[in-house]
C-alpha cells in the first residue's frame, strides 16, 4: 500500500463491522443536548486506546482528541456532533432507541462513529501521518449551543487548528452521493419565543376575558406575510412555529399562550430584518385583540454555514478521487442550520453532505420519528473523511524563493520536500492559490499548490 496515497476503500472495508456496531450502540443509547455523558465517555475511551491526547469536558460534554503525526504538516481538525433529539422512535430494529422519548433522528450517531473510526485509522498510521489531526466531538448541536462554548474553551488552540472539516449525512441523497457546495450551504438559525398575555376566564363568557389563544392564532397566521411581503423574492427565508402551548381545559380561557419557532435565512440583512420585524409584528397584532405580546430570542442561534471556495474544491477533488466524478455534486442550499458555521467563521474549511437515502427509495425525513439511515453510507463518509484529512495535512507552506523582494510560496507533498523546507520561514500573509489544487496536483508535485 502506498505511503503517499493509502487505499481508503480497503480501510473502510476492514473497519466496516466495528463502524456499524459503534453507530448502532450510539443509536441504542441516545442522549439529549448537554447530557451526552455516556457518549462522551465512550469517545474518550476509544481515543485514549488509540493513544491520542484527550481532553474531556470541553465546553460542557465536548471531547477533543489530538493526534500528532511523525511527519511535518498542517494542523487540521475534524468535527462531529454527538447529541440526539426529543422524539419517540418508530423504527423497529434491535438497535432502536432504548431511551423513551429520545432518539438519534439526524444522523449524529453516524457522525460520531465516523469521527472515532477516522481517528483510530489515522492513529494506526501515525508514523506516516503528516502534521497533526484534531478531533472535535461537539455536544448540543441540536440546540445550537455546543460550538460556541467549545470555541470559547479553546478547542481550536493548543494546538492551533489551521483548517476544519466535517460531514453531515442526509436522507435526501442516495448512498454513494456526496454534495460539496462552496459558499452558503446551510441557513442561519435564530430560535424565538412569542409570549401572548391576556386574562383568563370561562369559555362561555369570552367577552369578560382577553383571549390570548385567538391573538396567538392570528399572530401565527399573519407572521408569514413578513416573508412573503417584506423579503425580496430573490432572497430565501423560512419562518416556522413548531410549538404552541396554551390552556389546561377546553372550557377555560387561559391567561397566556406561548409559541416557539425559528427564523432561517442566508443573507445577514434578511436575518436582521425578520428578527426586528417579528418583534414589532407580534406586539401590534396582539394589541388588536386587546392582548400583549413580546418576542424574545432565547434559544440557540448561529450564522449560515459558508464553505470557502478553495477548501470546497479540495474536498470535492478528494471525494471524486475516492468515488468517481459522477458521485460528487454541489447540491442545493439547505434551509436547515448547523453551528458548524461558528467553527467555519473561526477557521477555513468545508462542511459537506453524504447520502444515506433509504434502500426502499422513500426519503425518511430528518427530525422525524420515522427517520432511518441507510448504513451503507457510513463507509462512504469515512472514505472521504480519510482522504481529506490525509491530503490536507500534507499541504504545508514554505518559502522556496524570493523574487523582487516578494516570497513565492510553494507546496511539496513528500517528506523529502518537508525536510528541505522545514527550516524556512512562515509566510506573513496567505497567498492566493488555484482552486484546482488538490490531492492529484500535490501527488504530482505541482509547484503552484501549497
Amino acid at each position: 500500500m502506498s505511503k503517499t496515497r493509502p487505499e481508503w476503500s480497503e480501510e473502510a472495508i476492514r473497519h466496516a463491522d466495528d463502524l456499524l456496531a459503534l453507530r448502532r450502540d450510539f443509536h441504542r443509547h441516545p442522549e439529549l443536548s448537554h447530557q451526552e455523558r455516556r457518549t462522551a465517555e465512550i469517545i474518550a475511551e476509544r481515543l485514549h486506546a488509540a493513544k491520542l491526547e484527550v481532553r474531556t469536558g470541553v465546553g460542557g460534554t465536548g471531547v477533543v482528541g489530538v493526534l500528532h503525526g511523525d511527519r511535518p504538516g498542517r494542523t487540521v481538525a475534524w468535527r462531529a456532533d454527538i447529541d440526539a433529539l426529543p422524539l419517540t422512535e418508530l423504527l423497529e430494529a434491535p438497535f432502536a432507541s432504548g431511551t423513551p422519548g429520545v432518539m438519534h433522528a439526524c444522523g449524529h450517531d453516524g457522525h460520531t462513529a465516523v469521527g472515532i473510526t477516522l481517528a483510530e485509522i489515522l492513529a494506526a498510521r501515525r508514523a506516516e501521518l503528516p502534521g497533526t489531526a484534531v478531533f472535535l466531538f461537539q455536544p448540543a448541536e441540536e440546540v445550537l449551543g455546543g460550538a460556541r462554548p467549545m470555541i470559547e474553551a479553546g478547542a481550536l488552540e493548543n494546538p492551533h487548528v489551521e483548517e476544519i472539516y466535517g460531514l453531515h449525512f442526509t436522507t435526501q441523497q442516495r448512498v454513494g452521493q456526496v454534495q460539496v457546495r462552496p459558499g452558503p450551504s446551510m441557513a442561519s438559525a435564530d430560535a424565538f419565543t412569542v409570549e401572548v398575555r391576556g386574562t383568563g376566564g370561562h369559555g362561555a363568557m369570552p367577552h369578560l376575558s382577553i383571549d390570548p389563544i385567538t391573538a396567538a392564532a392570528n399572530i401565527l397566521l399573519g407572521m408569514q406575510s413578513l416573508v412573503s411581503r417584506e423579503i425580496p423574492a430573490q432572497e430565501t427565508a423560512v419562518l416556522t412555529v413548531g410549538q404552541i402551548v396554551a390552556g389546561t381545559k377546553g372550557n377555560i380561557l387561559p391567561d397566556r399562550a406561548v409559541m416557539r419557532g425559528t427564523i432561517r435565512a442566508f443573507d445577514a440583512g434578511v436575518r436582521d430584518h425578520l428578527i426586528t420585524r417579528l418583534g414589532a409584528f407580534v406586539s401590534h397584532v396582539a394589541q388588536a385583540y386587546r392582548a400583549e405580546a413580546e418576542m424574545r430570542l432565547d434559544g440557540g442561534s448561529c450564522p449560515a454555514v459558508v464553505n470557502p471556495a478553495p477548501e470546497s474544491a479540495f474536498v470535492r477533488e478528494c471525494a471524486s478521487r475516492e468515488l468517481g466524478d459522477e458521485a460528487v455534486t454541489e447540491g442545493r442550499v439547505v434551509m436547515a442550520s448547523d453551528d458548524m458555521s461558528l467553527f467555519l467563521r473561526e477557521r477555513p474549511g468545508c462542511y459537506f453532505r453524504v447520502g444515506i437515502g433509504s434502500a426502499s427509495g422513500a426519503a425518511r425525513p430528518h427530525h422525524a420519528p420515522e427517520f432511518e439511515m441507510n448504513e451503507a453510507g457510513l463507509p462512504v463518509g469515512l472514505r472521504v473523511g480519510l482522504a481529506a484529512s490525509w491530503w490536507k495535512a500534507r499541504r504545508s507552506r514554505w518559502a522556496t524563493s524570493t523574487r523582487s523582494g516578494a516570497a513565492r510560496w510553494r507546496g511539496r507533498s513528500g517528506p523529502r520536500a518537508a525536510a528541505r523546507c522545514s527550516s524556512r520561514p512562515t509566510p506573513a500573509a496567505r497567498p492566493t492559490r488555484p482552486a484546482s489544487c488538490g490531492p492529484r496536483a500535490m501527488s504530482s508535485g505541482d509547484s503552484t499548490c501549497w
